[in-house]
């Protein structure tokens, strides 16, 4: 490991004054559950380690009609957060299914989001209930939509010098309900073959669904949204329509083969997991017909 000058700032001034003059060779830390595994491969071997747990800024959740996720909030806090689970369901089931306990008691969202990686299960759900991520940096803050975020295999929509400080999770209608499903090959890290975030809305007098967003993560370079929930906008739910619209969305990804699968595998469990996450999350929707 090349040695390094460790940063620990108190304030998201602070730290983005430092990134403004040490961008190129500083690595960002929040919980640490990747920087310190990168740091000992020698996969990056930065002068500068600014380690962000000591702005207690970043820890502060709110929910003020709308969940305001503080970029250090940990994922096992977002877990067991019985005002996340209840009108935020989808977010807390991604949350629980999370690598194991100890990691999502050290994962940052802010670090899960910033950090790009395919193979995870918060950003895939953030992005079926259309969060913004807010980063801050040495010119100010912004507002970037999580659709538009992601760009690549660990390549976001972060400029040189900024950092993300929070989430910003819009509150789903009264009569939505989502839910969250992943298949593991079982890896120590349980990163997925596929996962897939569904979220659905129920017309309370007709029963018809007027609202769908479905999004698969590991199988694309970012989470994939599928465009083919439209088809189910307008239409009563039923076995078949949710088997059609998942076999859709599974030739809508673009997986890679790897030691997790072949391509027409990952393609496969995608297909499975839309469909099961549409039937979960219809159970689940207040003014469900069946």
């Amino acid at each position: 490991m090349r040695p390094f000058e460790y940063i620990k700032p108190t304030t998201v001034e602070e730290a983005t004054a430092f990134l403004a003059q040490n961008a190129e060779d500083t690595l960002i830390m929040g919980g640490g559950t990747a920087a310190v595994v990168l740091l000992h491969l020698g996969v990056v071997r930065p002068r500068y380690v600014v380690d962000l747990s000591g702005v207690d800024s970043l820890r502060q959740t709110t929910m003020n009609g709308s969940l305001h996720l503080g970029a250090l909030t940990s994922v096992r806090s977002i877990e067991l957060d019985a005002a996340v689970a209840a009108d935020y369901d989808l977010l807390s089931e991604a949350a629980s299914q999370v690598a194991n306990v100890r990691v999502r008691n050290a994962a940052t969202i802010g670090g899960a989001v910033a950090y790009g990686e395919p193979q995870t299960d918060t950003p895939v759900a953030l992005t079926a209930l259309d969060a913004a991520i807010e980063i801050a940096g040495a010119g100010g803050t912004r507002q970037v939509p999580i659709a538009e975020f992601y760009r690549g295999p660990y390549e976001t929509a972060l400029e040189q010098g900024e950092l993300v400080v929070g989430v910003r999770v819009p509150k789903p209608s009264t009569n939505s309900a989502g839910c969250h499903l992943k298949f593991t090959i079982g890896s120590p890290e349980n990163k997925p073959v596929a996962n897939a975030s569904a979220l659905i809305t129920l017309d309370p007098s007709s029963g018809k669904i007027t609202a769908a967003r479905l999004v698969l993560g590991a199988v694309g370079g970012t989470p994939v949204v599928a465009a083919s929930a439209t088809g189910l906008i307008g239409e009563s739910p039923a076995d078949s329509l949710f088997a059609d619209i998942a076999a859709q969305a599974a030739n809508e990804t673009d997986p890679i083969e790897d030691l997790r699968g072949p391509v027409w595998y990952k393609r496969r469990i995608a297909r499975v997991l839309v469909e099961r996450a549409l039937k979960c999350a219809l159970q689940k929707t207040p003014n469900n017909p069946e």
